[in-house]
């Protein structure tokens, strides 16, 4: 009796010529047995089958029934409640069987799995991503275009003030690198952004063009990671320098120049300058982004009597030159020169109002 009612949530009514197993929760009756010579035997008959196995612990609540019951959790979770708590269950064989309605409402993403392909050489396959749109740069710049190569994890991006522009940029990329290095760009790794339908010409450019599929941006993890990584980098420069949000270009700029330069984990501690261009980094050039900077200015002076420099504040290095950025708050006039004195514990930035360097 004890298990017949505690499994089953019943409990029992003994009358003098019948008795009654009722729902403990909605007091319905489960069966009802007529009383035979002082006892009260259950016969399936009597009731119908069904009721008469319901009532009698025959059936159990199953693991699927116990997982609706548990709001559709899911079934480990299911089978340690059931365990932890000792409640009635059947055993279940259909465990593999799919729940429509936890698809319906559930329905994900599967786990990437990294891949462990690795080009052989440069220029077998580039990924490319377009980030932004950001607020506006002091360049006018809202959005920037990355180049990696999967070779040696060499990083390229090029500032854009419209996603339209992204054409032409990738042309100038693509006879940039292949006249450097005298080699094809075999492969091209996008995603299948508007900015990219426009290069459907990689066909007949003899360039294989690999996307990933609709809201899949996991499919073009290297650029997605590597937006990651310029992005903390530029603006951990910015932070400690106190400067604006409106210099993230030239921020994003010095990072990139600077990840490129350092070694990785994924590079058996080697840096993509190394394998890419096959020479050691140079650091003793380095300085602090953001801090205060003196350029020689003579080269610029239009009268005798003027001063030979200005502070002004460090902004990278120059691609063009062999040379470094400095800009001048004041008039946001930013000079390139090689003969430059530092102060990398002075950030003038800290003392000036935010709007300061509209330029």
């Amino acid at each position: 009796m004890h298990h017949l009612t505690s499994d089953n949530n019943t409990y029992i009514e003994f009358h003098p010529h019948y008795f009654l197993i009722k729902d403990r929760a909605t007091k319905k009756i489960l069966h009802r047995g007529k009383c035979e010579g002082g006892l009260y035997p259950l016969r399936s008959r009597e009731a119908g089958a069904q009721r008469h196995k319901q009532a009698c612990h025959v059936s159990r609540p199953s693991t699927w029934r116990w997982h609706s019951r548990l709001g559709h959790a899911s079934f480990p979770v299911v089978e340690r409640v059931i365990r932890n708590n000792l409640l009635p269950c059947s055993v279940d064989h259909d465990n593999e069987s799919v729940c429509d309605s936890c698809q319906r409402a559930k329905s994900h993403q599967f786990p990437y799995s990294s891949s462990d392909n690795k080009s052989c050489a440069p220029l077998d396959l580039i990924h490319s991503d377009v980030w932004g749109p950001a607020p506006g740069s002091v360049g006018n710049h809202a959005y920037y275009v990355s180049f990696i190569d999967d070779f040696s994890r060499y990083t390229w991006i090029y500032l854009l003030k419209h996603k339209s522009e992204v054409f032409q940029v990738f042309k100038n990329f693509q006879n940039f690198v292949e006249r450097k290095f005298n080699r094809k760009i075999i492969h091209m790794q996008t995603d299948w952004g508007g900015e990219y339908e426009k290069l459907n010409s990689f066909q007949q450019l003899g360039i294989s063009h690999r996307v990933s599929c609709p809201h899949t941006h996991q499919q073009n993890g290297r650029a997605e990671r590597k937006h990651r990584h310029i992005v903390e980098v530029g603006l951990s420069l910015l932070a400690q320098a106190s400067m604006p949000l409106k210099f993230w270009d030239q921020a994003f700029l010095t990072a990139t120049y600077l990840i490129n330069i350092l070694p990785s984990k994924v590079l058996d501690n080697k840096t993509p300058v190394e394998l890419l261009l096959n020479e050691k980094p140079h650091y003793n050039s380095l300085r602090v982004f953001g801090c205060a900077c003196w350029p020689n200015l003579r080269p610029y002076n239009t009268r005798k009597l003027a001063f030979r420099s200005t502070q002004c504040v460090f902004l990278g290095y120059s691609s063009l030159h062999k040379g470094f950025k400095c800009l001048e708050p004041n008039t946001g006039r930013i000079y390139i020169s090689q003969d430059v004195v530092f102060d990398e514990n002075v950030f003038p930035f800290s003392s000036l109002r935010p709007n300061a360097a509209l330029g």
